[in-house]
């Protein structure tokens, strides 16, 4: 008997969360791309005649990021951070498509996003949305390009610093080898004359 009771209560939390359409999704973009979509699709029957909001919690401002009524878009309340970048399909309410469309998105935009259907102010659908924007990958060369300018300079001078030094110290070499090499001269030139000397030298014996 605990079998059918335990599946009867499985297949009512699942209807229970088709019905609400709680779903996360994830998506991922680079920072300067010309726009991202943020998707949610809902059945005809729950998007007709009804209210659609975006919003974003924890916005400066305020959370409300697009909202779609049956007369049309009503955005005197939406974030100033996304004035004139947000759309969503003219057809969206006849067809379903719920997506919201973000122009020029930046790392600011980076969050979690709801989308809300209502209707006579019951909810029937829900969904949320991870967007992260990404630096674009030429931003890490032109960082490294960057560091490169700014610490080149400080090790082509340090090593100037350090060959001019090595050169100081080395200057002095060749005036001792020279009077090293007069020395060895004299020296050789005294050894010749002491040869010289040694060969003029005859001696006499007396019988």
């Amino acid at each position: 008997m605990k079998t059918p009771r335990v599946s009867l209560l499985l297949g009512v939390s699942v209807l229970l969360l088709l019905s609400g359409l709680s779903i996360s999704a994830g998506v991922e973009v680079y920072e300067g791309e010309e726009s991202v979509l943020l998707p949610f699709q809902v059945s005809e029957s729950d998007s007709s005649g009804s209210t659609v909001m975006w919003n974003r919690f924890g916005l400066t401002f305020r959370s409300v990021v697009h909202f779609l009524k049956p007369e049309g878009e009503h955005l005197s309340d939406q974030d100033p951070q996304y004035h004139g970048r947000t759309s969503m399909r003219t057809d969206a309410l006849q067809t379903g498509d719920l997506s919201l469309t973000l122009r020029k998105p930046t790392n600011r935009d980076s969050g979690t996003y709801t989308c809300t259907v209502r209707r006579r102010g019951q909810e029937l659908s829900r969904t949320t949305v991870h967007l992260l924007v990404r630096e674009p990958p030429c931003v890490s060369v032109v960082r490294l390009v960057l560091h490169l300018v700014v610490f080149c300079p400080f090790f082509m001078s340090t090593g100037l610093m350090v060959s001019i030094c090595c050169s100081r110290r080395t200057g002095n070499k060749p005036v001792v080898s020279m009077e090293m090499s007069q020395d060895v001269e004299e020296d050789q030139g005294l050894d010749k004359d002491h040869d010289d000397i040694t060969a003029d030298v005859t001696t006499e014996h007396n019988f």
